[in-house]
């Protein structure tokens, strides 16, 4: 029986190898693009890497109010590469309007190229990473 269940789990782990995705991204100019890479999914959280403390939102409005509602990256890592594919810079108003900051939005980029780094396994973080860069560079 446990053979047959660390079999299972061998097979699992080789299934899943090809799900999650990372983001590798050149900003030589405001349309570039999110190069998806492979990457193990066997991959574990680096203990070695201290996860950053969670930055301030607006009005200390909800982490899903602010993600979704005012940068927009949706859900799920489709969700952050859609938007960061489709933000220009006249979106900036409405974000700006909800009370986000230039520091705001940089405390966000840091936070999540530190989750990189930390937890790979995160399919979303590199995304959110690259959209939260874009929107800092877009601020000019």
């Amino acid at each position: 029986m446990n053979f047959l269940k660390i079999s299972q789990h061998i097979l699992n782990c080789a299934i899943g190898l090809s799900i999650v995705v990372v983001a590798h991204v050149s900003h030589a100019n405001s349309t570039a693009q999110i190069a998806p890479r492979v990457v193990d999914k066997t991959c574990q959280v680096n203990e070695k890497i201290e996860r950053n403390a969670i930055p301030k939102t607006p009005h200390n409005m909800s982490l899903p109010a602010f993600g979704q509602g005012v940068i927009g990256w949706a859900t799920g890592p489709e969700g952050a590469k859609a938007r960061f594919e489709n933000i220009q810079k006249q979106d900036l108003k409405a974000i700006q309007e909800k009370g986000t900051t230039l520091a705001m939005v940089k405390e966000w980029q840091a936070f999540y190229e530190n989750e990189v780094q930390r937890n790979p396994c995160n399919p979303t973080a590199p995304y959110r990473a690259e959209l939260m860069k874009k929107i800092a560079w877009l601020w000019g």
